[in-house]
């Protein structure tokens, strides 16, 4: 009977082994930082009080202090931390307001077409180079289609060396102005790409309504002069207008690249253009997709000479104590 627990005990062990396995290839093919979209209200939680308010500096820039409706404008938030958490990690919120809940930009109209992650939510870490660097901070929002005036806020939380949850308020709101969109303007719809590969070249695509032309511009990060290139209509419509095509070329090594799209049109002899803000693409590596199928098939084999071994062990035990019953009949 022991020996029967033994082998079975055999068996159990492999398949966790084989399934640990599994899941610990899985994950690392995953990963990625704690952003989200979150409220104003998780630091009214344990990111509150004075003895938690941090000392250190935000600064924050707009591209544009007005935008047209609908079209995209930068937001850009420089924090300056000098007490940071053994993990370093620095948060930034951007918010429409300090309520505590709803206070999203989406609630006022804002759509994040891309974090500072390469992501589109208004919560994200990163990782500070150490006390007293500045850690960048930026978002690309499509502003409301309501014209008007609005205020944007910036919240950051961080930890200190004793890992007690620290927090700054930027010191005043963001004013940004929102005015209507001229007759004849076009209008780009595009979701940005944040991340391309090396050696492979990076797809853009963008639906435009009243526009003649449409030009990619594009540079890695660092360079003077953009590269452009004229984005191709593939008579393809929907909703959101003509879909124009375009590619950024491959590059042979890690870099961050810089792009924006211009739509061009004419109206009774006079040139209209609109543009995007300026999105970034990382391009790193392909990552190496795991092999779930060669995992699944060293599962079975392993599973089935576990099952061979308790099978065997169970019949070996039988016989053993028959064998035994006889000589001691």
């Amino acid at each position: 009977m022991n020996r029967e627990i033994k082998h079975y005990g055999l068996v159990v062990a492999l398949l966790l082994v084989c399934l640990g396995l599994l899941t610990t290839s899985l994950e690392a093919y995953s990963g990625g930082w704690q952003d989200g979209d979150t409220d104003y209200n998780c630091g009214t939680s344990c990111h509150q009080g004075g003895l938690n308010q941090g000392a250190g500096t935000i600064d924050v820039v707009l591209d544009t202090p007005s935008v047209l409706s609908g079209q995209t404008l930068t937001i850009t938030v420089n924090v300056t931390e000098t007490q940071l958490g053994t993990d370093r990690l620095v948060g930034v919120f951007l918010l429409s307001s300090k309520t505590g809940s709803g206070d999203h930009p989406s609630s006022q109209g804002w759509t994040i077409t891309q974090d500072p992650n390469g992501g589109t939510v208004n919560y994200v870490e990163k990782e500070s180079p150490g006390s007293g660097e500045t850690v960048s901070f930026k978002w690309t929002l499509k502003a409301p289609l309501a014209w008007g005036d609005y205020e944007l806020f910036v919240r950051v939380h961080h930890g200190s060396l004793a890992k007690n949850p620290l927090w700054e308020d930027h010191s005043g709101s963001i004013s940004v102005e929102v005015t209507p969109l001229p007759a004849g303007t076009p209008e780009i719809d595009h979701q940005a790409v944040s991340l391309g590969y090396i050696g492979e070249n990076t797809p853009i695509e963008a639906y435009v309504v009243n526009a003649t032309r449409v030009v990619l511009n594009w540079r890695v990060a660092g360079e003077i002069q953009y590269n452009s290139s004229e984005m191709t209509n593939t008579t393809e419509v929907s909703d959101g207008g003509w879909k124009f095509e375009g590619e950024i070329p491959a590059q042979s090594s890690i870099a961050q690249v810089e792009y924006f799209i211009v739509a061009y049109h004419e109206l009774n002899g006079d040139p209209i253009q609109a543009d995007t803000s300026v999105y970034t693409i990382s391009i790193e590596p392909k990552p190496e997709v795991p092999n779930t199928t060669a995992w699944t098939i060293q599962i079975i084999i392993v599973s089935e000479i576990a099952l061979f071994i308790l099978i065997a062990g169970v019949r070996m035990g039988k016989a053993r104590g028959k064998k035994e019953d006889e000589q001691n009949g």
